[in-house]
């Protein structure tokens, strides 16, 4: 296990210590609810139980998350019999103390229990179920055809993959231990021999040895071997020959999920202990996550940390996780961001209750990690996608025209409070309408799709790059001054030169031109992307293939 893992798993032992550390001061606010209600009165009774169902439910949700089970089934315990209580049509203080203490006694013995094993007050390791990061840009080709698998790879490395290659009879686990693959391309074949490359990797998969996106190709497109690579869970099916365009679409789809922007996940749980724990979990999956403690404050947060996801508990002072949906929904710019309940409650009614005002999905406490990652990502990315319709190009899947401008206005007012650089890029390919009349339309979109993949991988996730019609682009770099703006895209400029692309039996090459603008030598949004322009146009008129400063 790598080096971030176990940093993970000591942050884990360490919330794990706190959390013990801490049960003496739950076990006394349980026994100072627990006081018998003052009289018989159904209010005092009803605020007796309601009190000790409150605090047993957050305990039998996080005991559990940390390592002790004993406490989440004595506190489960405690809640249900509370909640029968609050059900009885009449009721006095000695009948629910009578139910109520016993279980009070339980949970009392098995948190004395941790607390006196001395074992427990050393650091253990999680199981995190985190595996080995995997490695960019190497691509793994499993296949007996050595034609088909030259001609990819002499394609696929002028846009920035390492490819390698193996046949389904060499030792697949071994490779990939080795290469850690950000994908794997297999070829399955139409009688789906349990000695194929496909099922081999299929064991990986189940070993969790192979976790990179899988993409399936056959020299056939029947119903047969398109099920072999439903039953692996493949990312994609392709037919032979394959079209070295269309595989690097899938790849960037894929791997832009895995690897791109990080995720932003805000946690939303009174309970700092358990949020705490959510938030590292997050994080050490590569996610960005912020904890809000006060429901209340929960509509500052949004606006200012913007997030792609809520993870929410139900149960929190002031207002339920399900009220808290609720308003969160009658904000339009928030009524399609996705809302995940998580919380100990059990009961499958008052779980449909939550999701129907507004909840996307639900997850009960304790939760494994990967359980709980795997149910974040499937969500953002479902989330990204929508919104990638509304505010992406089609082609390139970099920002449309519309959604630059809002980035640039929002990076200038970051870089305004900030006091920080700004620098802003307008590029344009060279010649471009010569390449459509040369060599065709479909060949000038590869071109366009060639540069925005380039930008996409020498560019930081933070960037904003952006299409801006036709063969112009744009791209927005904070806190970069712009010299070393120019440097960054010299070396993109003389790397997309570089790039052979192929038109029929021949490949040709192509340069383009930029010119950059920087805040604060510009003030604002429209005058930085003039000036940009009018650097670039400085470039086409010096005879392109360069960039200019303004």
């Amino acid at each position: 296990m790598n080096t971030n893992s176990n940093t993970l798993q000591e942050k884990l032992a360490l919330l794990k210590q706190s959390y013990r550390d801490q049960l003496p001061v739950k076990m006394v606010e349980i026994n100072e609810a627990a006081r018998p209600p003052a009289s018989d009165s159904e209010a005092d009774i009803r605020h007796y139980l309601e009190t000790l169902e409150g605090l047993s439910h957050k305990l039998a949700g996080s005991g559990a998350t940390f390592g002790f089970p004993d406490i989440s089934v004595s506190a489960r315990s405690l809640e249900h019999g509370c909640a029968e209580a609050l059900n009885l049509q009449s009721s006095s203080a000695r009948m629910v103390t009578a139910v109520t203490d016993p279980l009070i006694e339980t949970l009392q013995k098995a948190i004395d229990d941790i607390l006196a094993d001395a074992g427990e007050q050393k650091k253990q390791l999680v199981d995190t179920g985190f595996e080995e990061s995997i490695a960019e840009n190497i691509l793994l080709i499993i296949s007996e055809d050595a034609r088909e698998v030259t001609r990819l790879k002499g394609e696929l490395e002028n846009s920035g993959f390492v490819v390698r290659h193996a046949s389904p009879g060499d030792d697949l686990k071994g490779i990939v231990n080795d290469l850690r693959p950000a994908a794997v391309v297999v070829e399955a074949l139409p009688d789906g021999d349990e000695n194929s490359g496909l099922s081999l990797i299929e064991k990986l998969r189940q070993e969790k040895v192979c976790d990179g996106p899988l993409i399936v190709m056959s020299d056939i497109g029947d119903i047969h071997v398109r099920l072999q690579a439903a039953r692996v869970n493949a990312e994609s099916f392709m037919v032979k020959p394959i079209v070295t365009s269309e595989l690097l679409d899938v790849l960037d789809q894929h791997l832009s999920n895995e690897e791109g922007e990080e995720f932003r996940i805000l946690i939303v749980d009174d309970d700092v202990s358990t949020a705490k724990y959510t938030e590292v979990i997050l994080q050490g999956a590569g996610m960005v996550a912020e904890i809000v403690t006060n429901p209340m404050l929960l509509l500052e947060k949004l606006d200012e940390f913007s997030p792609e996801l809520i993870l929410m508990d139900l149960y929190m002072p002031q207002c339920s996780g399900q009220e808290l949906a609720v308003v969160v929904r009658q904000q339009e710019s928030y009524s399609t961001l996705p809302i995940v309940f998580l919380s100990g409650e059990i009961d499958l009614d008052k779980q449909l209750i939550a999701m129907r005002s507004g909840g996307d999905d639900f997850l009960t406490k304790p939760i494994r990690p990967k359980h709980l990652i795997s149910s974040v990502r499937s969500r953002v990315k479902r989330f990204r996608l929508l919104r990638s319709r509304m505010v992406r190009d089609s082609m390139t899947g970099l920002l449309n025209h519309t959604t630059t401008h809002e980035f640039l206005e929002n990076e200038v007012s970051r870089a305004q409070r900030n006091k920080t650089s700004l620098c802003v890029a307008a590029l344009d390919i060279d010649h471009f309408k010569a390449v459509n009349d040369v060599h065709g339309h479909g060949v000038g979109d590869e071109v366009i799709k060639s540069l925005s993949r380039l930008l996409r991988q020498r560019l930081r996730s933070n960037d904003v790059i952006g299409r801006m019609g036709g063969e112009e682009f744009a791209a927005v770099l904070s806190e970069v001054s712009i010299e070393e703006a120019k440097q960054i895209f010299d070396g993109i400029r003389q790397a997309f030169s570089d790039i052979e692309h192929p038109s029929g039996d021949k490949k040709f090459s192509v340069t383009l031109s930029c010119g950059i603008a920087q805040y604060p030598n510009h003030q604002n949004p429209a005058d930085l992307l003039e000036a940009a322009d009018k650097a670039l146009y400085k470039a086409k008129n010096s005879g392109r293939n360069r960039v200019i400063i303004d």
